[in-house]
């Protein structure tokens, strides 16, 4: 397996400065980029690809742990008992906001999509507050990840899991909003 930290000089740590990682990726890739003469081809790409991996704290959380032979396992999946009552919410705007997007694209004409203008600025403000709770929550686990030793694999693996449904929660929440705003 390919050590991404090692591939752009790193320690293997759990929390890596960003500026740092992103001026180690750039010096690296000046000399590796395929318009360089003499550049090995693959290099590149495998300096990109361990730049993207180290750049996500849960694909380099991910990655540490698989090179500390403690890689997250499927048991690990449950959802982390503070964040329970969020994935609720979660689940419950998901299907609220889905809903009320198909009535409004079944909407037929200027009145019945203007009935519908207050729901729908409702569920904006909704999407918008629980996506900046995430954002809370995320920069937590980001402040979490600075003090955790990389050889804690069991506090790694809680940090794992909470960064990939953080993170799945974003992502969701990003699209509503998106939805939301085509409408």
């Amino acid at each position: 397996m390919t050590d991404h930290f090692a591939a752009l000089d790193q320690p293997r740590a759990a929390w890596l400065d960003p500026a740092t990682l992103k001026e180690a990726f750039h010096r690296k890739t000046l000399l590796t980029h395929p318009d360089v003469a003499g550049s090995v081809p693959g290099d590149f790409a495998s300096l990109n690809e361990a730049y993207q991996v180290l750049q996500d704290p849960k694909r380099r959380i991910q990655h540490l742990l698989t090179l500390e032979n403690a890689p997250p396992l499927a048991q690990n999946q449950i959802v982390p008992e503070d964040l329970q009552e969020l994935f609720m919410s979660m689940g419950g705007l998901n299907q609220r906001v889905t809903q009320l997007l198909e009535k409004a694209r079944a909407a037929s004409n200027p009145l019945s999509r203007s009935l519908l203008k207050g729901e729908l600025l409702a569920a904006q403000k909704e999407v918008a507050e629980l996506r900046e709770k995430i954002r809370e929550l995320s920069g937590a686990a980001e402040e979490r990840l600075r003090r955790t030793d990389p050889k804690q694999t069991a506090d790694l693996s809680i940090l794992y899991r909470r960064f990939a449904y953080l993170g799945r929660w974003s992502e969701q929440l990003d699209e509503l909003a998106f939805q939301l705003s085509v409408l």
